[in-house]
């Protein structure tokens, strides 16, 4: 009885363990179909015990910071491409979560981009960028920079400008390929309001 007791307890204790973990929504991705360092494997998005978005980006290889300042022009990146109105496959996607390199150190920048059809990306927001191994970046931002909608389609990106990639576009790779996204759902009904 005391045991049946213990391990009751323990399974009570574990639980809010258990449903605090994020469960991620992911798509893996075709190895060496990329051309460059930055080969995608596998691209993931789940909504965090805190409400913040996470991406995570999973390469072939190993790789770092100085993968994406390899070569001339502006540094590569490592991106989020998020549809929450326009179709997959639409030029340009309506979000773009980024980390990219600075022209010193090894810290990775994160940005929340608006993609506009008509210009350049706007920043709306800050990405904050972990590595939580040589082959994986996390890229954590607020759901609000990205209006809070109802789902998200989502995809990864990353270019590099090392030599032999073509320019001024570079070496690309995309996970899963394009036009096809992974969906993660937010909410189930419709605001109040």
């Amino acid at each position: 009885m005391r045991r049946a007791a213990a391990v009751l307890a323990g399974l009570a204790v574990l639980a809010p363990v258990a449903s605090a973990q994020v469960i991620p929504t992911f798509r893996k991705d075709s190895k060496a179909d990329g051309r460059g360092a930055l080969d995608i494997v596998r691209v993931a998005m789940a909504r965090g015990t805190d409400g913040r978005l996470r991406g995570e980006v999973t390469m072939e290889d190993e790789w770092s910071t100085a993968d994406l300042r390899a070569g001339a022009g502006p540094s590569g990146s490592v991106c989020l491409t998020l549809y929450t109105r326009r179709e997959p496959g639409a030029e340009p996607a309506d979000w773009l979560v980024c980390a990219t390199a600075p022209r010193q150190g090894e810290v990775l920048r994160g940005r929340v981009l608006r993609d506009r059809a008509n210009g350049l990306p706007r920043q709306v927001g800050a990405a904050t960028v972990t590595r939580p191994t040589a082959r994986t970046v996390y890229l954590r931002f607020a759901q609000s920079t990205i209006d809070g909608p109802a789902a998200v389609r989502f995809a990864a990106e990353t270019v590099t400008r090392a030599r032999g990639c073509p320019r001024p576009l570079g070496c690309r790779d995309s996970a899963p390929d394009a036009p096809d996204t992974a969906n993660l759902t937010l909410r189930t009904t419709a605001p109040s309001g």
